[in-house]
């Protein structure tokens, strides 16, 4: 009887401990992706395609949480001064192209910061930013999920 008890326990702990690693696998991860002026040149699944030799304007890091959000930190760095921006979490598949979920205002160097908040699309696997403004479309290319 008490050999059962123990397989019963060491069982049900194993079993525990591979959902929960499943789960959190899922849907979690933080990735740092550079932006780029591309008006024209991305995909959903890529984000931004730039050609070589693109200057980067910035970065996004985009994580995804276990509890069902994406939060992107946008850093734009040499954008155009004084200006406000748009700004797009894509997700795909199923949330690319997007609206509009934050702003950011660039200060005279054309530098300035943005945190957004937005509910993952389910079974989205690739995550990337557009921040349109300033006579710019900067997007960062995509970042995968774990």
């Amino acid at each position: 009887m008490m050999l059962n008890i123990k397989k019963a326990l060491v069982t049900g702990a194993i079993s525990a401990a591979i959902i929960g690693t499943m789960v959190a696998n899922v849907f979690a991860g933080a990735g740092k992706a550079p932006l780029y002026n591309a008006p024209a040149n991305f995909t959903c699944p890529t984000g931004a395609q730039p050609a070589a030799g693109d200057p980067a304007f910035g970065f996004a890091v985009l994580n995804t949480t276990g509890s069902g959000w994406v939060i992107a930190e946008v850093a734009l760095k040499g954008a155009t001064p004084n200006s406000s921006y748009d700004i797009y979490v894509n997700q795909d598949p199923g949330g690319c192209p997007t609206i509009a979920t934050g702003t950011l205002t660039t200060n005279g160097q054309g530098n300035g910061n943005a945190n957004v908040k937005v509910p993952a699309v389910a079974g989205a696997t690739a995550y990337w930013v557009s921040a349109v403004g300033g006579g710019q479309v900067l997007r960062s290319t995509a970042v995968a999920s774990p």
